[in-house]
């Protein structure tokens, strides 16, 4: 087809350009020193229980430091500023990155995009639930800003089940179905000017309950990683590990990869990590949630509990749906279709999933929201 040709050939244009500015960066990378200003993000890990101790990871990024635009001014300038400086990153090759948990140490080298991966066997007398710190050090260079999250969740065995959340217009309105306005949420706005959708931090903290973990599996880059823990952190959401997706030019990624297979293999990564929890999935039907979570559900019947999908979508799209709803019931799994939080908050109730107590709480942010709107 005519549209396939055009593709492979952006493609390998597209692979061109980021070759050559890989060259460039690596002839820079070659004169960094000691006293160079590196910046390392790190974001939350996860953990599984083992004889003894856990099995941990870390992962991470390495990127040269970029002074950031000013912190608490929201301005479209200042917004935008800080849209560009996310992606316009200056990836760092072949640096050593090195770990501690305890008496746990553990190296590894960033790859060609300045990713890395520290695994640990972990000795320690922290209780289950919490978190615990990984110290991070680059050797060699002694001008380091550590952000993001370098800790690594522990599961609590207390837990009834687990949370795997999407982000984009499941808690965070994004208008993912509109190119231009999710353009201009994404551009123009900050962490602090982002809205969350009602009542959703009260629900999940609900279903969080202290002990029951959370995932958020999103086809967001990383480079907004930083950007989605302020916004959570700023409306009260549940924290916890993110699996975000790479940006690039190659066979692998073409700009950010494919949506559906990401989510696909990151949610079945997560199941597979706790095969003795069951898992409630939430999502929205403003892309491909609804397929996907059905795909799971097929693929992990007996871990799968209920599917919430937040309806942000047109009647042909919620016709489309029901479908699926159809085939899960015949599963005996529940997928709602829900127009808000407190019609999701409303099941988990039934199901035991939370405190009948939290409703009024989830039902009073639906309304002050639903007022704000009409002002």
């Amino acid at each position: 087809m005519a549209s396939d040709h055009w593709k492979t050939l952006f493609h390998r244009l597209g692979m061109g350009t980021e070759n050559v500015l890989d060259v460039v960066r690596s002839r820079a990378r070659e004169k960094l020193h000691p006293e160079v200003h590196l910046h390392v993000i790190a974001y939350r890990g996860l953990a599984t229980r083992l004889s003894g101790g856990w099995q941990g990871s870390i992962n991470g990024r390495v990127l040269r430091y970029k002074q950031p635009s000013l912190p608490g001014i929201s301005t479209l300038w200042n917004n935008l500023q800080a849209s560009y400086a996310r992606f316009a990153t200056d990836e760092l090759e072949g640096v050593t990155v090195r770990g501690r948990v305890g008496a746990e140490q553990v190296e590894s080298i960033t790859d060609e995009e300045g990713y890395f991966r520290l695994d640990f066997n972990i000795r320690t007398s922290d209780e289950p639930g919490n978190t615990i710190p990984v110290e991070l050090t680059l050797p060699g260079f002694t001008t380091i800003q550590i952000d993001g999250d370098p800790v690594i969740n522990l599961p609590d065995p207390a837990a009834r089940f687990a949370v795997i959340s999407d982000i984009d217009d499941t808690l965070l309105v994004t208008n993912a179905t509109s190119l231009r306005r999710m353009m201009r949420l994404t551009l123009l706005e900050s962490a602090t000017t982002r809205l969350a959708f009602d009542g959703v931090a009260d629900f999940y903290q609900a279903l969080h309950g202290t002990v029951n973990p959370f995932f958020y599996v999103s086809s967001s880059p990383w480079n907004l990683y930083e950007f989605l823990t302020d916004f959570m952190r700023l409306n009260h959401i549940v924290a916890g590990p993110m699996m975000l997706r790479d940006l690039g030019i190659d066979e692998t990624k073409f700009i950010a990869g494919p949506h559906k297979e990401h989510k696909l293999e990151q949610i079945r990564a997560i199941i597979d990590l706790y095969p003795t929890l069951s898992f409630i999935l939430c999502g929205d039907s403003g892309q491909d949630d609804p397929e996907i979570y059905t795909t799971i559900a097929e693929e992990y019947p007996d871990q799968i509990k209920t599917i919430y999908i937040r309806d942000v979508s047109d009647q042909w799209r919620s016709s489309a749906i029901q479908l699926l709803i159809q085939r899960l019931k015949e599963m005996d799994i529940d997928m709602l279709l829900t127009p808000d939080t407190q019609a999701a908050a409303t099941h988990a109730i039934a199901q035991n999933y939370i405190n009948k107590d939290s409703l009024p709480v989830i039902q009073q942010a639906v309304d002050d929201q639903k007022l704000e709107v009409q002002l």
